[in-house]
């Protein structure tokens, strides 16, 4: 079958551990990734994996973020004006970045120049919906893939609330836009038995530094008492919403691809974590076929990409899993491969596991 794609990762120039997460998504079978936050060394990045020269998955490169509110950070683009957005947009053209991304403080004059400047510049504009932008006005703009269902829902009271038309699937399956939900990320937020088996995951599998474990579990025993009240009291009632707005984004026949954020936020550990996200759009009553599109052909399709990769095609890229059981029966069967390959690039069973136990070795260190 075709290799599997997560559509929204990050893999940050400065973090200690991107090297580790690109063989992550590699041995979890992931041979795409969309990255979310450009920076320029990515872009270096992108091409030497390209040119083979760093065994990886394919990047998919969106510029620095832009967004209308000031940040240190160096990993946004500030755009005041709409004069300033459409600079912008160019000079990402200009740099080679794949595709825009938008953020929340985008007023609306802002981000609809942005979208019209990268429709001209022949890219797609991908990312959260600014907090002033609503969904109807996104869908005329041609936004080309909404993230975390940002946009349809809002927060009251701890609790998730709908904040779109009624028929909002319908509005969104006549539009020409893709939905990126990361439903286990929003999962992980809201749930004390998602934690508990990421954390069984970390420790068993010796792929995650304890260092880093010790530091996810401090963040989760800081919270307070009034905060796990609210996760116990709310976070089942809170997914539930979500995982059911996206089974009726499928049943009204919306696009929909697979990502996860990680890379960008604690306890999404890059490859596990797509591959969590694929059981639950099972579970929620998505046909596994569906799902298996969502992270491969419908990957592709969401980025025009879809000569290069995304199925098993002469002509397309070589990225491919050979499985030993059929994931049609069990969406977890993704993860009993023979092999990967990358690029053309073969990597066999015993080969992935020396790469499994080189990450494991140099955290025993």
């Amino acid at each position: 079958m075709p290799g599997l794609t997560d559509m929204h990762v990050h893999l940050f120039e400065r973090h200690p551990l991107k090297n580790t997460w690109m063989v992550l998504l590699l041995i979890n079978g992931v041979t795409s990734v969309r990255d979310m936050c450009g920076e320029p060394g990515k872009l270096q990045l992108r091409d030497k994996i390209k040119r083979n020269e760093i065994l990886a998955p394919n990047i998919y490169q969106s510029g620095p973020i832009i967004d209308g509110v000031k940040d240190n950070s160096g990993l946004f683009a500030f755009a005041s004006s709409p004069e300033q957005g459409r600079e912008i947009v160019v000079g990402q053209k200009k740099a080679g970045y794949d595709f825009i991304k938008v953020y929340d403080g985008l007023t609306k004059e802002v981000y609809s120049a942005i979208v019209d400047e990268a429709h001209k510049q022949g890219m797609l504009v991908d990312g959260h919906l600014p907090d002033k932008i609503t969904l109807e006005e996104a869908l005329k703009l041609n936004h080309n893939s909404i993230e975390h269902l940002n946009g349809y829902f809002e927060w009251k009271d701890n609790q998730v609330s709908l904040s779109v038309p009624e028929n909002y699937a319908s509005l969104t399956a006549s539009a020409n836009v893709w939905n990126c939900p990361t439903i286990y990320n929003h999962y992980m937020n809201w749930s004390r038995k998602g934690a508990a088996e990421m954390f069984t995951y970390a420790e068993t599998s010796g792929l995650i530094p304890s260092a880093l474990r010790e530091t996810w579990k401090k963040r989760i025993s800081n919270n307070s008492k009034e905060v796990m009240e609210i996760v116990d009291k709310f976070g089942e009632s809170n997914n539930e919403t979500l995982k059911k707005s996206v089974l009726n984004l499928y049943n009204s026949k919306s696009k929909l691809i697979a990502g996860t954020d990680a890379g960008n936020l604690p306890l999404l550990i890059p490859g596990y974590a797509l591959h969590q996200e694929l059981k639950i759009m099972a579970e929620i009553g998505i046909p596994t076929y569906e799902v298996l599109k969502m992270t491969t052909i419908n990957a592709a399709l969401a980025m025009n990409k879809d000569t290069e990769f995304g199925s098993v095609e002469v002509g397309k890229r070589a990225d491919l899993l050979l499985l030993n059981s059929n994931p049609l029966d069990d969406i977890e069967n993704l993860k009993n491969k023979n092999g990967v390959m990358v690029r053309g690039i073969w990597l066999s069973e015993g080969e992935i596991k020396n790469l499994t136990d080189k990450v494991k070795l140099s955290f025993d260190k």
